[in-house]
């Protein structure tokens, strides 16, 4: 395998991490959305329930509401961050892909190549042999 290949293959193999590590993230902010999203109607659900006790507590829970539609609305904004870093590594993954695969051929091309002339090399090379042992006298 020839150096730009390996490279090549070393490139790859970064840029498949890269890619799994941005999906990693984009999963794990969705996580958290998830959960504070839960958090949120819970606390929304207590709230319209429990009215003799949510209304001892409703300005904590309300700052607590306020809170989590912050966060909210600062893990969709990271969300939408995420998803396009993890778009540009799947990009940048394909390409490195693509390129892997035309360098593969290639050297597979100059591979077959090679044992080509070496066969029509090895050809002559017998049928120099035999026109000599045919021009000698007996």
């Amino acid at each position: 395998m020839n150096e730009r290949l390996r490279r090549s293959h070393r490139i790859l193999a970064v840029q498949s991490q890269l890619d799994k590590l941005a999906e990693w993230s984009l999963i794990d902010l969705r996580s958290l959305a998830s959960a504070l999203g839960y958090q949120q109607r819970g606390l929304v659900r207590f709230m319209s329930e429990e009215v003799a006790v949510a209304g001892i507590f409703s300005s904590a829970m309300m700052r607590r509401l306020e809170t989590l539609a912050e966060m909210l609305a600062t893990t969709a904004t990271e969300q939408e961050v995420q998803r396009n870093r993890h778009l540009e590594a799947r990009r940048r993954l394909r390409r490195a892909e693509w390129i892997v695969t035309n360098l593969e051929s290639e050297v597979r091309h100059k591979e077959a190549l090679r044992q080509l002339a070496e066969i029509i090399e090895t050809a002559l090379h017998r049928a120099s042999q035999a026109s000599c042992k045919l021009a000698k006298p007996p």
